[in-house]
């Protein structure tokens, strides 16, 4: 199956060669020439490409020749292109829902929920707080409204893998609060695999959640993973003691999926 993937960095490129291994055709995109460079040297059919650029370029017109669109492009905090985010997505979406995409993967995020208190499951309301996840949202919807059931929606939680981990930004500040609040973290290999479950089992029209089962509080998880990473220790104000904020709840999207997660616990995340 001929594949396109919009966005082959942290998560986006293991995807692409996951996929590539097991048989699928891959279009690749990035935003550097320097980067599509090295894609070709893995055997990648890449193009350089960021959100803005002319669809209808001839080098550009192959993404749409797929069977499968994958769009894994995060919304940059402090990218200057933030606020043109979801206006170059809805060009995007249009130029494909008239092309021969069948299907299209959107990776979102579970800030589209902002600051829910208490279990989270694929049908609680969205109320984010942050830009990112206002955005994230409304290309949501834009999605929905381009492609509908033939496109499914992946809320991924916080992204841990074994070169990225919030506990390395977390270690040695003093003074951190929500000592309470649970984590939501999912690790990028479970994204891989439920990424590729949904292509390769056509699971369409789904909104799905993608969270470890474990939710440890912020003090109790970072303080191991910073003793584990060999970090200074985070130190956080004095909690209740009772867990507290946003659950998010996969189990229902992991049924739908047919996957147990290769890490069912933060704590697994660093046994590796």
């Amino acid at each position: 199956m001929q594949i396109s993937i919009v966005g082959c960095g942290w998560l986006g490129l293991p995807l692409a060669i996951n996929l590539q291994e097991s048989g699928h055709n891959i279009i690749a995109t990035c935003r550097s020439q320097q980067k599509a460079d090295k894609l070709t040297q893995l055997g990648l059919n890449a193009e350089c490409f960021e959100l803005g650029d002319e669809l209808e370029h001839g080098r550009i017109a192959k993404l749409f020749t797929s069977k499968v669109l994958v769009l894994n492009v995060p919304v940059g905090r402090k990218s200057p292109n933030t606020g043109h985010f979801a206006q170059h997505m809805q060009a995007l979406l249009k130029f494909a829902a008239n092309s021969q995409i069948q299907n299209l993967i959107f990776i979102s995020t579970t800030s589209v929920y902002g600051d829910n208190s208490g279990t989270v499951n694929e049908q609680s309301p969205t109320h984010p707080q942050t830009r990112s996840g206002q955005i994230n949202l409304a290309v949501e919807a834009l999605v929905q409204g381009s492609f509908a059931s033939r496109s499914t929606i992946i809320r991924a939680a916080g992204l841990v893998g074994k070169d990225r981990h919030p506990a390395n930004y977390l270690a040695g500040k003093i003074g951190l609060l929500n000592p309470d609040n649970v984590v939501n973290l999912i690790h990028q290999d479970d994204v891989i695999c439920a990424i590729k479950t949904v292509i390769e089992r056509d699971i369409w029209g789904q909104t799905l959640h993608l969270s470890a089962l474990a939710h440890p509080t912020r003090a109790q998880y970072y303080t191991w993973a910073a003793e584990n990473l060999g970090l200074s220790a985070p130190i956080f104000t004095h909690g209740a003691g009772v867990a507290l904020g946003k659950k998010i709840d996969a189990s229902k999207s992991l049924q739908i999926l047919g996957l147990s997660l290769k890490y069912p616990s933060p704590f697994d995340m660093l046994r590796q």
